[in-house]
């Protein structure tokens, strides 16, 4: 049932990440008990009852994805026809992944998928995907002629100087990840069924340019993690070690895709690029991060509360 798959996630990114810092090639998830959301996001829910379903005990609606993944996995429970999907993206350096990861430590979310560390499953050696991009791109990206392992510096070269080449990449390695998703997705809820109830009944899915995809039909909702350039530069400068130049570049680099960051300085920046996936109703919230991590909780709880952030049912 599934569509015609296009994106879902930059082998460029993934090749770039993997070379640099040594990426691990298993799948990473998380699934943390987690902590009720406070008083303060609750007790806001509760006065906007009618209005704000989405994230209160009496919301009712089902994502397309997971009623597939439960008819797959025999899931029938109720706590898990209501869990939503929420697809996460942003720019490097806009601290997505600390995002994500509050919302499953302190906000009472069910699990995280981070579908970069996912897709390094797609190149492991004996996998159909990897049979496919061989026949595509053939021996020479294998690391030696009697190696099962693609060389993912020769690949590089490849892709990065064509434009059609990378979309060829993509072609073939997005509807294998988008099905390992699926599974993830499966197994979490077959989990989710003995564990104790979550306050918010959302499995997040990560991805560094999940704008990139056609996948929406597939998500309850799209968040877009973003911060200002000098804020992203210095976040990259400080945990990456990066020269300023270097990170601008990657800075850079994706925007050319599509754009994640604010092009300006300031919270209300917001490129036109992004403005637009706003306004065909892709991209359901836009979360700023320029500050503490105190303040990126703080945003990420009244988002959770607002219906708006989500798709409606």
């Amino acid at each position: 049932h599934h569509k015609t798959m296009v994106t879902f996630f930059l082998p460029l990114l993934i090749i770039t990440w993997t070379t640099l810092h040594s990426t691990s090639a298993f799948l990473s998830t998380s699934y943390v008990s987690t902590t009720s959301i406070s008083s303060s996001c609750r007790s806001t829910c509760e006065q906007n009852t009618k209005s704000q379903y989405l994230h209160c005990k009496n919301r009712q609606s089902w994502s397309p994805l997971l009623s597939a993944a439960s008819e797959h996995h025999e899931i029938t429970t109720s706590p898990v026809s209501k869990m939503k999907i929420l697809g996460i993206c942003g720019g490097i350096g806009s601290g997505k992944s600390t995002a994500c990861q509050l919302m499953v430590d302190k906000l009472g979310c069910v699990a995280r998928i981070d579908a970069d560390k996912l897709a390094h499953c797609v190149y492991e050696p004996g996998s159909q995907s990897l049979q496919d991009i061989v026949a595509e791109f053939g021996n020479d990206i294998l690391q030696s002629n009697d190696s099962a392992e693609i060389d993912r510096q020769k690949l590089g070269a490849i892709v990065f100087s064509d434009p059609k080449a990378m979309s060829k990449l993509e072609r073939i390695v997005w509807p294998h990840v988008r099905t390992k998703i699926e599974e993830r997705i499966g197994e979490i809820a077959t989990e989710y069924q003995s564990s104790t109830p979550s306050e918010n009944e959302i499995i997040i899915v990560e991805a560094a340019l999940l704008l990139e995809t056609d996948w929406h039909d597939m998500l309850d909702g799209l968040w877009v993690v973003q911060a200002s350039p000098s804020v992203a530069v210095q976040r990259l400068m400080e945990n990456r070690g990066l020269t300023e130049e270097d990170a601008m570049v990657r800075i850079l680099a994706q925007q050319k895709r599509r754009s994640l960051l604010s092009k300006d300085e300031g919270s209300e920046c917001i490129s036109d690029e992004l403005r637009d996936e706003i306004q065909k109703g892709i991209v359901t919230a836009v979360v700023t991060n320029d500050g503490t991590m105190e303040e990126l909780q703080k945003t990420l709880e009244k988002t959770l509360c607002d219906a708006t952030a989500f798709k409606k049912s």
